[in-house]
């Protein structure tokens, strides 16, 4: 079998149902064979975001996902979507097209050592040389990737994918599906631990959506608030008694008045732990599926390594109940303090719009499907204060941050889960980055919903830098006509001139047959807290 071919039939072993590409000389050969696969191929504007949007599948599904790129510089183009996932830890297989064997070394056109480019991004990387070694690289390359959380590189020069290959193709391995068994005996440790305490708080991250009824059972059992990584906002909502909601500057400032004065920190997957709203010698035990996440940024005075699920199973029927009234009227004030600040908003008014406005609007008419794509800026810091629902899923380029992630993400999210709504938040600045890929959304037909807060400035850095005392300078943007340029794409474009418009739009445009573009102008109140990074 032809080297091309067999790359893509262990693919489909492999499960793989999407690649994500750029075409380019050294992938037409892959790219052509694809034609007849059971895997589809999705080639964006840019492949930047065919990066960002595997990296995103991968957050969505938990699979590994496969992006593939041209040789110089479609590989150097893609980059900033491998460095999401590699940021982020999750499992992507990046293939690149090279020039000719006899051509690399050399100063040939568009030659440059691929391996070196990605080297600081990836867990495994490695040349296809001799065709008889294609199923080894594979299997090594997915493996590495899975076990790991990162990305792994296979490089293929363009006179290998005509050649031919002995190898036999691999059945999935199977013994990556299995999850770790937590250590019963650290497990018995920890419920010796939370059932001394008496007032603990649980810090959970995207990895407990699966177990969202065991949260709150064990957050009701202990009497813990519980406070939520950003990509674990719409987990629980916020009628949960015991939800506090986000961690950090993007959430509920107040609720680091708690974690100062608990006496344990239980951390569930979680690995964001910003200085500036966390106690400096806390009393923390953290559980996670990766043990080098364990006291990564910060002491723990217990590490739990091993699945989630199993993890909470055998912990929550150990546990003492709890009823401390001063802690929990102490939440409750909190609480309460939080959500009198939520209803308020910031900066209201009739035109232009706070941004809170729309993102609480949202929060009201939001469905438990919906899956959310966020942006990197503003969008998102508001996003996490004043959206109180639940969701399927809450996509962000998390440690990476890039913008443009958020139309690449929406994309991806109905491409993988077609059935359900897919919608963006984005702000003016994160969509003129990717704003080609409306036509991605047409040609495929992706009927998304692209939220855009449209203030004219790249307001993040704008208030930034007016905290810092500095003059603001090549922070206000140049925009077209959103709704024209929509139009333009072919999917709809549609301007927001009050709140009840905003409300009604977002209710008619659920279940959307063609892409829409919803352009909300907005103000750009200084967030409290403000500050250069």
């Amino acid at each position: 079998m032809l080297v091309k071919d067999l790359i893509i039939k262990q693919l489909e072993k492999f499960g793989v149902k999407h690649i994500y590409n750029y075409p380019g000389d050294t992938t037409l050969k892959f790219i052509s064979s694809l034609k007849d696969s059971n895997i589809k191929l999705f080639s964006p504007k840019h492949e930047g975001t065919a990066g960002l949007m595997a990296s995103a599948e991968s957050k969505l599904t938990g699979n590994i996902s496969v992006c593939l790129s041209h040789s110089g510089p479609g590989t150097a183009n893609i980059l900033n979507g491998i460095a999401d996932a590699a940021s982020d830890r999750v499992p992507m297989l990046l293939i690149s097209g090279q020039v000719e064997t006899y051509n690399m070394g050399t100063n040939y056109k568009q030659f440059v050592n691929l391996a070196e480019l990605t080297n600081p991004l990836t867990v495994y990387s490695s040349v296809l040389i001799n065709p008889e070694s294609t199923i080894d690289l594979l299997y090594k390359a997915v493996s590495m990737a899975i076990a790991r959380g990162g990305v792994s590189h296979i490089i293929v020069p363009m006179d290998i994918w005509d050649m031919e290959s002995t190898a036999t193709c691999r059945e999935y391995p199977e013994h990556l599906k299995v999850k770790k068994i937590p250590d019963p005996g650290l497990i018995q440790k920890a419920v010796e631990i939370i059932n001394k305490s008496e007032k603990p708080v649980i810090i959970y991250g995207r990895g407990c959506k699966n177990i969202r009824n065991e949260l709150i059972e064990i957050a009701e059992k202990i009497s813990a608030p519980i406070i939520s990584t950003l990509p674990a906002a719409g987990i629980v909502d916020y009628g949960f008694p015991y939800e506090m909601g986000v961690l950090g500057h993007s959430g509920n400032q107040y609720a680091s008045e708690l974690l100062k004065k608990s006496d344990l920190i239980i951390k569930l997957t979680a690995t964001w732990w910003p200085s500036d709203y966390t106690p400096k010698e806390p009393n923390i035990i953290q559980f996670d599926t990766a043990k080098e996440n364990i006291g990564a940024s910060h002491p723990v005075t217990l590490g739990i390594p091993g699945d989630i699920s199993l993890a909470i199973k055998q912990l929550k029927t150990n546990l003492n109940e709890k009823n401390n009234k001063m802690w929990i009227d102490h939440m409750n004030e909190i609480k309460n303090k939080w959500i009198k600040e939520v209803n308020q908003g910031y900066a209201e008014n009739e035109w232009p719009l706070s941004p809170s406005q729309i993102i609480k609007a949202f929060s009201e008419n939001c469905d438990e499907n919906d899956i959310i794509s966020l942006d990197s800026g503003d969008n998102v810091i508001f996003f996490g204060k004043f959206f109180g629902n639940k969701c399927k899923d809450v996509l962000i380029s998390g440690t990476w941050r890039t913008m443009g992630f958020g139309l690449s993400a929406a994309l991806a999210a109905k491409i993988n889960y077609p059935q359900n709504n897919s919608i963006v938040i984005t702000g003016d600045g994160g969509l003129t980055m990717v704003m080609a890929e409306l036509l991605t959304a047409k040609r495929y037909n992706l009927p998304i919903t692209i939220i855009l807060l449209n203030n004219g400035n790249l307001s993040m850095e704008k208030n930034r830098m007016i905290a810092a005392g500095l003059p603001t300078e090549e922070v206000e943007l140049t925009n077209p006509d959103f709704v024209k340029l929509a139009e333009a794409c072919g999917i709809t474009g549609v301007r927001v001139d009050n709140l009840d418009n905003f409300k009604k739009i977002i209710k008619e445009t659920h279940n959307n047959e063609q892409a829409v573009l919803i352009d909300v102008p907005v103000s750009s109140p200084i967030i409290p807290g403000t500050k250069l990074m």
